[in-house]
Parts: structure tokens; C-alpha cells; sequence
């Protein structure tokens, strides 16, 4: 098997290190959204599948930096690497930076732990998909700028009810 794809899936640790154990030529593995097991299978990912070039773990939760270490110290023929969503921080890039020197694709979107100076470490060839940037959301509040001021316009609430009525202009 070079081809193994589990979106979504509740694994057991037991399940995950047979898999891992029993195809040693798995290419390509896919555990996004996955759940069930501990950060040890994860780690033996690079134990285990030493020809590995596509790993996608986005949103695993029980992903460290340890886990990427491993497999960044490991998997040496990677090329495709998928971290979106999860709890790694700057070590684990720049095990990524100085490990993976094969990698074309990385993608490291809703990663908060990531400083822009980490980042500057990889190699500019890799394609890179970077943590989003803080998003700054309007404020609401009861002010001259906020909310109600601007759709009090449109919105009225009689006193002898609670519906709102819709008023068209």
C-alpha cells in the first residue's frame, strides 16, 4: 500500500501503528481531522515510513512539536507537508527549516504559535501556506460607530412588543 487515506476517522493507537508497521512503502498518508489516539503513532510515522512524501495532518489534535520533529529528523524524502490547524510552534519549524530539504508544499494555516521570524528560516523554493494574520473584527458596541447607531435606521421595536418591525426606505 503507498496510498492511505483516513479523513475524519476516530483511530485507536493500536490501529494506527499496525497500519504504520505493516506498510513500510505508504507514500502518501492522510489523517486530517482524525481523532482517537495519542501523539506515539504520530511519532512513528517517522519510525515506520521512511519513503514518506505527502503527509497531511491538518487538524489533528494530538500533533506536537515533538511529533514533527521526528518526522522532519525522519522522513527525508517528504515533499508535501500539511500542518493546518494545529499546536505546533517555532520549534517544530525550524526542525521543518533545517530537515526537510526536499519539500516543495508546506502548509501551516491557522497555526498561532508561529513567529515571522521562524518562518523566515525555510527555504524560499517551498511553497508555503502561512499562519492567517490576526483578524481584526468591527466593533459592535452602542457608540456613534457601532452597531445600533448604524442599523438603528432600519430596525424599530415598538414598546407593546418585542418583534422587531421592519421598516423599508
Amino acid at each position: 500500500m503507498v496510498y492511505l487515506k483516513l479523513t475524519g476517522l476516530k483511530i485507536s493507537d493500536a490501529l494506527l501503528r499496525t497500519i504504520l508497521y505493516s506498510c513500510p512503502n505508504i507514500k502518501f498518508l492522510i489523517l486530517d481531522r482524525s481523532y482517537g489516539y495519542s501523539n506515539i503513532p504520530i511519532i512513528e510515522i517517522a519510525k515506520y515510513c521512511l519513503k514518506l512524501q505527502h503527509l497531511s495532518l491538518n487538524a489533528c489534535g494530538s500533533l506536537t512539536d515533538r511529533c514533527i520533529t521526528e518526522i522532519a529528523r525522519s522522513c527525508q524524502k517528504l515533499k508535501h507537508l500539511e500542518l493546518g490547524d494545529c499546536s505546533i510552534g517555532n520549534k517544530a519549524v525550524e526542525e521543518i527549516a533545517r530537515n526537510c530539504t526536499n519539500l516543495k508544499y508546506l502548509s501551516l494555516e491557522r497555526c498561532k504559535g508561529i513567529s515571522e521570524e521562524v518562518m523566515k528560516k525555510l527555504n524560499p523554493k517551498i511553497s508555503v501556506s502561512k499562519p492567517l494574520a490576526k483578524i481584526e473584527y468591527p466593533n459592535y458596541s452602542d457608540d456613534e460607530n457601532g452597531f445600533i447607531f448604524m442599523f438603528s435606521n432600519y430596525i424599530r421595536v415598538p414598546s407593546e412588543s418585542t418583534d422587531p418591525e421592519r421598516v423599508i426606505y
